[in-house]
Parts: C-alpha cells; structure tokens; sequence
C-alpha cells in the first residue's frame, strides 16, 4: 500500500486539476479543496516518512513541492486576478510532478512523459513559430524520448538519458530554454511554481545519476557550469522583464550545483538542499513581482520604482529576498565543506571552482542590488494607485523564506 498511496493521490490531483479545466466554479471552493488537498497529500508524506523506506531526499523535495503548491494557492486573489486555468494548472502541476517522484519505476517515467507534455502545451499557448520555438519542442520531444527509453535500455544509456533530464531541469545552458519559455509564458503567479517543480525534478534525476558519474564528465559539466553562469549572469543584467530576470537568475545560480558536484561527496547532503533554498528564494521573488503585475501590468523593470514606501510589506518582502539572494552561494560551500573528506587534488579544478563561485557570487551581487534599486527604493511614482500585498499573498510570500532559510541553514 505503501507504493501505491503516492499515484494514487497523484492521479486524484490531476482528476481535480482536469474537471476544474473543462468546468466553472467558485475560486473561493477552488481554492479551499485544492488547499484540503495539498494539506492530505502532506498527511501522506508524514506517514509515508514514518512507515516506510521511502528515500528522505525524495520526500524532501515532494515536501518542498506541497509547499510551493500551497504558496500559489493561498495567493490566489478570489475575487479578481485568480482564474479557472489557473487553479487547474496549479492543480495539474502538482500532480504530476508529485508522480514523478513518489511513484515506482515504470509509472514514473509515464508521469514524466505527462509532465514534459503538459509542458509542450502551455508553452504553444504563446503561438510564437520561430527557429527558438521550434528548438525548444525538438528540446521536449527528445526528453519524451529519453524518458521512454530510459525505463527500457542498459545502465549506460540509462545514464545518458537521465543526465539529458538533469541538464533540462537543472538548466545548463544551452538546454535552458525550455525552461526560461515556461517562466515566460505562465500566467499569474505560476512561474513561481513552476521554479520549485522544475528545479526539484532536476534535484532528482541528477540524485540517481551522480555516483555514476565519471570524473571526466564532472570536469566537462563544471566547465559547461561556468560558461552557463557566465551566461546566465550577463543575460540578467540585460533583461528588461521581470519574468526572464528572475529566470536567467535562476540559472545563473543553477551552475553552481554542477560545479560542485566534482569536489563535494554525498550530493544528497548539500546539493538538495541548496537547490530547494534556491528554488524557494527565486519562487519568492516571482511570486512578489507576480502580485505587482497582477495589478498594474508591469512587466519591465524600472517602470514603477519606489514600491518599499506605498507598499511596506513588497518592501520587506523582497529585501529578505533579495538579502537570502546574495548569500546563496554560501549554503552549498558551507555544507559541502562539512562533508568533504579531502581537498581537490587537481589545480586545475579549484581554479575552475573559484572562478565559477566569483562569477556567481559578484554576478548575483550586482544584478539582484540592481534589480532591488529599480523596484523596492526611489521615488514612487505619483499616477499609481498603489495597493501593498494582502495579507495572504504577505503570508505565501514570507512561507517561502521560512522554507528557504530551513533548507539552508536547518535541513
């Protein structure tokens, strides 16, 4: 029983996610069942934590994914902003991403394919046919492939086809875009939810990969780690939009996990944790810069500076975010360090480390006090009705830094 209360919970969220998407009802009962859902699947875990031998690194991030997922809904306005495919897509999301990883083999992989097409739907949605789009499907379609087949082939090639995964999930450039498309194109705040799933899943598949892993390939992926956050840091500062800033950020960060994965053992120990800190700091920014959006359409940075004076609570909101932001890469060298037997052995490599960890560190520090200087300080503008944060979008708000600060400095 204990193998089958996962999918089964999972499929009854993706019943209510697809009835709520072909059918109209009141955002005030959506929210509370989906709400009552997300608390039962919480229940599940706690017991599944105790009755069985469940890896504690999976129900680590199914935990972290709830609690996004409760985020999202909780901050959903009932009477204005919140819409009928939102709350399914929500609702969807987290039932397929739960599947992926609390299901057994085989039913896994048929979550996976679930996901990865849900994925190619909401992203054709924007009808962009351009050489881009076009990547991006080709980029999807081989993940269906590899997800099939790799349930079917040898441990080689199921390695191969789970680092693809990993590299799609925890993105590398160039296997970004995928994800940055997605966090372009959700509406309301989903983009905020759609970080912490698409990070966890990644968290996951590198998990089962990373003690095959040889040598040679950590090297190549610590040298595609720095050139990704070289990157990745360089398009944050250029970004315009809110959406494709918080996502560029996120994969600037992502390098980081890549880079260490050669110098530090026990992946599990470190690598989860910070990547779920570092997922529940840029959720939290999206979903702060989603609730500004929601009411004045702003989607440039820079158009409504000022916001900490006539919106005390975004203000102090996104200064402990922004503050959490620029001492992420110092949760995954600390911990790391705790459960590191040696030093590196080769020049070559710490030079690589030290330089990816400079560019993370500076790039984040100069992009995030950028970004906190065109949106929280100022001068306010004074044609903007402003309105501060409610108190639920406060709350989910602050749950994702309480999130962060256990994963980083607690769990």
């Amino acid at each position: 029983m204990d193998n089958t209360l996962p999918p089964i919970l999972s499929l009854v969220l993706l019943a209510i996610g697809i009835i709520w998407k072909f059918s109209q009802g009141s955002p005030v009962i959506r929210k509370s069942v989906g709400l009552v859902a997300i608390g039962t699947f919480s229940i599940a875990l706690v017991y599944l934590q105790v009755s069985s031998e469940t890896d504690p690194s999976i129900l680590f991030l199914a935990g972290a994914i709830l609690l996004s997922g409760f985020c999202t809904l909780l901050s959903q306005d009932n009477l204005q902003q919140a819409t009928d495919e939102t709350y399914s897509s929500t609702m969807i999301i987290l039932a397929l991403s739960l599947g992926i990883l609390l299901s057994p083999p085989i039913i896994n992989n048929i979550f996976l394919v679930g996901f990865l097409g849900f994925i190619a739907i909401s992203i054709n949605r924007g009808q962009q046919n351009t050489f881009r789009t076009k990547i991006i499907f080709l980029h999807i379609a081989l993940a269906i492939t590899f997800s099939f087949s790799s349930a079917f082939t040898d441990e080689t090639l199921q390695v191969l086809s789970r680092l693809f995964l990993a590299v799609t999930f925890l993105p590398l450039a160039p296997f970004h875009l995928p994800f940055i498309r997605i966090i372009k194109e959700g509406k309301g705040n989903l983009p905020s939810l759609w970080i912490v799933m698409w990070l966890a899943i990644g968290l996951n598949e590198l998990n089962s990969i990373y003690s095959s892993l040889s040598k040679e390939a950590l090297f190549a992926l610590s040298l595609l780690a720095f050139f990704s956050a070289v990157y990745a840091s360089f398009a944050s500062l250029a970004q315009r939009f809110n959406s494709l800033f918080v996502a560029s950020a996120t994969v600037a960060h992502v390098a980081l996990i890549w880079g260490l994965i050669q110098v530090f053992p026990a992946f599990s120990t470190w690598g989860i944790p910070f990547g779920i800190t570092l997922a529940f700091v840029m959720s939290g920014i999206s979903l702060a810069f989603s609730f500004v959006r929601l009411r004045y359409g702003w989607k440039t940075l820079g158009i409504l500076p000022g916001l900490a004076s006539p919106m005390p609570r975004f203000g102090v909101a996104m200064v402990l975010l922004v503050g959490f932001a620029l001492f992420l890469p110092f949760f995954p060298t600390i911990s790391g360090l705790m459960v590191m037997p040696t030093m590196v052995s080769q020049d070559i490599e710490l030079i690589m480390i030290s330089l990816l960890y400079l560019v993370v560190w500076l790039g984040g520090g100069w992009y995030f006090i950028q970004m906190l200087h065109q949106t929280a300080y100022g001068e306010a503008r004074t044609d903007v009705p402003y309105s501060d944060l409610q108190l639920t979008e406060f709350v989910a708000v602050s749950t994702l830094i309480i999130g962060a600060t256990y994963s980083g400095m607690i769990h």
